[in-house]
């Protein structure tokens, strides 16, 4: 399905509720990614904002995502077409049947809203379902309570920490790994 968004024809991959999950193309405005990519508020607890990243380097990002197996997409809200977002399934294992699930929600506005919570069910859902995903983790920084709780929502499970793994302003912290198994999928 094709949607028309903002400057171009956007391929929608997943629809939700609330939003869609869209393919990112390098020829897309970026501007707003480049915003939040080198927000420090935005990016405080990413590996991502530890340097200035300029468009050059995301439209590359993009590209090399686009030529893999894993996918990078735009968080797109169904009421306006907003892109507020983008969200990654990566590090897909074809063997183990296990991928890892990454989130960002750039626009503050939206944050809180549930947007987040059903990006991460409808890609989750789409892995297992339609790619045959036996397990799903994702990995945040303890302290970043807003990931927890959403990841938690959806059915992840902590299974792990990681001690004094993240440097953060001048200090280390721990960070969490988490993990969801189709069964445990809560769409809801």
């Amino acid at each position: 399905m094709r949607r028309k968004r903002g400057n171009g024809v956007k391929v929608v991959l997943i629809k939700g509720k609330l939003v869609d999950l869209c393919v990112l193309d390098p020829q897309d405005d970026l501007t707003a990614y480049e915003r939040w990519v080198n927000n420090e508020e935005t990016t405080q607890y990413m590996a991502i904002g530890r340097y200035p990243l300029t468009a050059r380097m995301l439209v590359d990002y993009i590209k090399k995502y686009n030529s893999s197996n894993d996918f990078l997409l735009g968080i797109f809200l169904k009421i306006d077409g907003r892109h507020i977002g983008n969200i990654t399934l990566h590090y897909i294992d074809t063997q183990n049947k296990s991928a890892e699930i990454g989130i960002l929600i750039g626009e503050k506005d939206c944050r809180g809203r549930g947007y987040g919570h059903e990006a991460v069910a409808i890609l989750a859902a789409h892995a297992f379902r339609k790619l045959g995903i036996h397990k799903l983790t994702t990995g945040m920084v303890d302290g970043n309570i807003a990931s927890q709780r959403m990841f938690e929502k959806v059915g992840f499970k902590q299974e792990g920490r990681l001690r004094e793994s993240f440097f953060l302003n001048g200090h280390y912290y721990d960070s969490l790994r988490y993990g969801l198994l189709f069964s445990e999928l809560k769409e809801g």
